[in-house]
This record gives C-alpha cells, structure tokens and sequence, in this order.
C-alpha cells in the first residue's frame, strides 16, 4: 500500500529531490497523459495478490463503520507538495459535516505515477474510489466504459464556466468529470535583462516578442525567449496553443465525426513561427532542440534566457506562498514579471491548460456503497469558493479556477499569500483564454484523446524533429498526424475511419497569418518552400 496514505497519515510517496533543493513538482499534463493501452494492458497483467492488497487498504467493510456512518473514498494526485496535501485532506475531511448524511471521508494520495495501475487493479477487484481526481479526457473513458457516472445536473447548475472547461468533459451528450481547478503556462519574465537590453515593458503580441526577444540577444548574454523544444510535453502544450493563435487547431468536429487536423495548414504555419525562432530571428536559446522544461527552468534560473513560456512550477519555486523568498531567489524572485503568452495573429493571448476534474464512479466498481448523491455532493463541496479559499492559497500560484464565480475566492480579492498580486492577476487573466489539445478545437472532449496525447508525447515530436533532426516540416507534421489518426482508427471508440487530408501548403492557411507569410507588416517566417 506504499502508493497511499490515508487521512493522517505521511505522503508514502514523494518525488525524488532536483539539484537546484526544490520539491520536483511534476506538471499535471507532463504526467497526467493518458495511456488507454497501458491502462488496459495494467489491467489484464493485474495479479489477484495486487487486488487483494489494494482492497485491504480500506477499513470498514464496504458499508458503514458501526457507528451509522457510511464510509466514503476520494483519491487526489495532490502528493508532492506536503501543505498543498494537507489543507486538501483537511478540508475533505469537513464534508462529513457539510454532507447530507452521516459518512466518513478518507482521503488517498495516489501520485500521477502510480494511479495508471491503482485504477486498473481496482476496478478489476471492485475496490474503486467513490469520486476520484483524474483528467476529463480519463472521465469520459470510464464512462463510455461503463465505470463512471455523468455528472450532466450538477455541472449544468453553474452557466460561469470558462470557455475551454465548459466543453473539457463533454461527450456523448453527457458531462463527465467536475472541473476542479486549472494550470496554465505562463510567460516569466526578467524586467532586469529587458531593461539592459533597452526595453521597458514585456511584451503584448508576437511582433513585440521577436523585437523584444532580438534586443535581449543583441544586447545581453541572453537568449530573447525560450520554450521547450525537446520531445517533453510541454513542448507540445505550447504548440497546441500557438496553433490556435495562429486561426487552427489540432482536432475537428462537424456532422458527428472527429477530424485530426495536426497537419493542417495553420499547424503548418505555427511550427514554421515557432521554428523561425531559431532559423529566422535568432532569439532562441543555444541546444534548443535538448532544452525540455526543466532545462528552460535551469536557463532562467541562470539569466540565460529573458522570457520562459514555462509551468508555473517555476514561479512557484521562485516565491513559496507561505515563506515568500529565500535569500538565493531574491534578486531573480523581484526581477520576475509573470505574464500571458503574447496575443497571436488570431488577436488572442492564448495559453495551454492543464488542471483536474473529480469524477464519480459506479457502486458496481467502488470499495464503498455510496449513494450517487453523496458522491456529487462531495464534488460540488470541493469547489465552492469558501472550500478553495482553504487550499488555493497554499497552491499558488499554480493552481486556478474554471468558471467566474470562482474569482471571488480570498485568493484573488485579498491575497493573503507571498505571492506577487501582480503573478495571480496575470494567471487570473490568462485563465478564460486557455486552450487544451483537441478539446478546444473539436468542442468536447473524447475517450481517446488521452491514450493518442499520451503516445505523441504530448504533440512535441514534429518541432522537437524540426530543431534537432532537421526534418521536413510537412513530413514530421504527417507524420504526427498520421501516428494520431491510426492511434484513433485503431481503438473500439468510433465507427468510422478518420481520414487524412492533402499535404498542407501555407496558401491555404489562415487569413490572419498570411502577413507572416509575406512580410506584411510584421517578420517574415521561415519558410523552407520558398
């Protein structure tokens, strides 16, 4: 039971330390991805020792606990930061007197590293959480097949949500998963590189990225601007969003059917945008193409590098939200200007999202009987304001609401944190305009999304083979594309075989980014086709 603690107990399982003294605070995408064949295959490899262990974590016997009590299981990913996990099982622990019925609630921390094989080991022995935390994309899997309920009623209670979270766990007409709480990529910026470089303010769009990032690198021993470039998935994260910047996305959905559009002719442009970073404007850093985002977090840390397009782990690292600065931070903690990423030709400041939803599971697959009500009762408890002011202060600034009403939270009206009120007013306006792989651009989610997120590594590997390998940019996007669609046509969700388009050409891309392509006004891209 190494991979779980209960209410009390110490996390069992924590990261491994990072040269640099900070907790490794993994992203939630980074290791969150979905993997449906190593889920199903986890499943059929699950041994009846492993079940049996697993169901003898629990106390009680499924019911109640003598008492007229009736025992209620979640299980959080929230292990690796230890007043983060605290103040979550504590306020989980209130729902026993906020619930409608007399239950006793127990947490387990079951870390991202682990919960692949936790979840399939249990529902193959019927020892389920009542809710769990998970992905929507996670969500709608279980439910299409047939382990989790729709939480449809109780999501429809609020109309407030952001955009791209009203459409995260949508499927098959049904909602499933509660939004819980979201994470963006956030520009870091350092105003002491910019003003010896001879610029006053970050910037607000990608032409005064380029000048921007072109006065650092000429005037500094900097590079201007550095987002990941290795396979790592943040890498893909920041090109999903770029690709909806640039008028495109990397899913479709009309007349019923899923479209993969990785390759299409906006995804084209935004890969050759973000490869003239290095090839036309010279304003990314040295090595780019092995520079993942703990080496973009080294970069900064070292004032290599002005702006990073980073997790926020890094912010975080830089300004604890209790302690505030170490000493060693201080200088580099005060220069940092969080921002939004730079609007794209679309006129959006648009950035990835990660973040978590509960999901509630069947009474056929849990430990514990529980009734259905009980369940989304503890999910809506979980995000009302009054609940997330007890533990958002304690994970800024990473963590974020997902509708407007949740802005009136302590956090962001009297930040009784560390944390710079200008950091959580930059995440706070980030946040309606965030975007999610195919989510955003399909309008719902599916249940294969997170198995073919999962072996694309996150959408990195076209632009990591264009910096490192110098492949074609058209080949390596096909090829992305065509790893995807296989992965979708292959699985037993569709009834139909997504096909592929003609290779793309950037005369078919997008109005909006068509002065990119000629110079008009704003930098010419690199164009190989020429």
């Amino acid at each position: 039971m190494a991979s779980t603690v209960d209410g009390t107990d110490e996390t069992a399982s924590q990261p491994t330390g990072r040269s640099d003294g900070q907790s490794d605070v993994r992203t939630d995408d980074q290791s969150e991805e979905y993997s449906r064949r190593k889920f199903m295959e986890t499943a059929a490899a699950a041994s009846a020792a492993g079940v049996t262990a697993l169901a003898g974590c629990s106390s009680g016997d499924g019911g109640t606990d003598g008492n007229g009590e009736q025992d209620f299981l979640w299980w959080t990913m929230r292990g690796y930061i230890p007043a983060e996990t605290e103040a979550i099982k504590q306020t989980a622990k209130g729902y026993e007197d906020a619930a409608d019925a007399n239950v006793n609630v127990t947490t387990e921390v079951v870390v991202w590293d682990q919960v692949f094989q936790e979840w399939s080991a249990s529902i193959e022995g019927r020892s389920m959480p009542n809710v769990s935390e998970m992905a929507c994309e996670h969500a709608a899997d279980f439910g299409q097949r047939g382990a989790a309920r729709p939480n449809t009623e109780l999501f429809n209670t609020y109309d407030d949500w952001y955009d791209t979270i009203s459409k995260w766990g949508q499927f098959d007409g049904e909602y499933w998963g509660m939004p819980w709480f979201m994470e963006l990529r956030t520009s870091h910026v350092n105003m002491n590189l910019l003003e010896e470089a001879g610029v006053s303010k970050p910037p607000e769009t990608w032409a005064e990225l380029i000048e921007t990032g072109q006065a650092v690198s000429e005037n500094t021993d900097a590079s201007g601007f550095t987002t990941p470039g290795a396979t790592d998935f943040p890498t893909g994260q920041n090109l999903t969003a770029m690709t909806h910047q640039s008028g495109g996305s990397f899913y479709g959905h009309s007349d019923g059917k899923f479209s993969v559009e990785i390759d299409s002719p906006a995804s084209l442009f935004a890969h050759l945008w973000a490869l003239s970073l290095r090839e036309k404007w010279d304003i990314a850093p040295g090595g780019w193409g092995g520079i993942d985002s703990t080496s973009g977090e080294e970069l900064y840390r070292e004032r290599r590098t002005a702006i990073a397009h980073l997790p926020t782990d890094l912010a975080r690292s830089l300004v604890d939200p209790q302690e505030g600065v170490s000493d060693e931070n201080k200088e580099l903690a005060e220069a940092t200007e969080l921002t939004p990423m730079p609007a794209g030709p679309n006129g959006e400041r648009q950035s990835f999202m990660g973040g978590s939803c509960m999901t509630t599971f069947k009474q056929n697959v849990t430990r514990h009987d529980i009734d259905d009500k009980i369940s989304l009762g503890f999910m809506d408890y979980m995000t009302q304001p009054d609940q997330l002011d007890k533990y958002f202060p304690v994970s800024a600034p990473n963590f974020l609401p997902v509708r407007s009403g949740q802005e009136e939270m302590e956090l962001f009206t009297d930040n009784p944190t560390e944390i710079p009120d200008s950091w959580l007013d930059a995440r706070l306006e980030q946040a309606p305009n965030a975007v999610r792989y195919g989510v955003t651009g399909a309008g719902r989610v599916a249940p294969f999304m997170g198995s073919v997120e999962s072996n694309t590594t996150g959408y990195s590997t076209a632009i990591s083979g264009m910096i490192g390998s110098e492949t074609d940019p058209k080949k390596a996007l096909k090829a992305m594309a065509d790893k995807a669609r296989s992965g979708i046509n292959n699985a037993d969700y569709l009834d139909y075989e997504v096909e592929a388009p003609e290779e793309p050409s950037l005369d078919d891309a997008p109005d909006e980014v068509q002065p990119w392509i000629t110079g008009d006004g704003v930098p010419k891209i690199y164009n190989p086709y020429e």
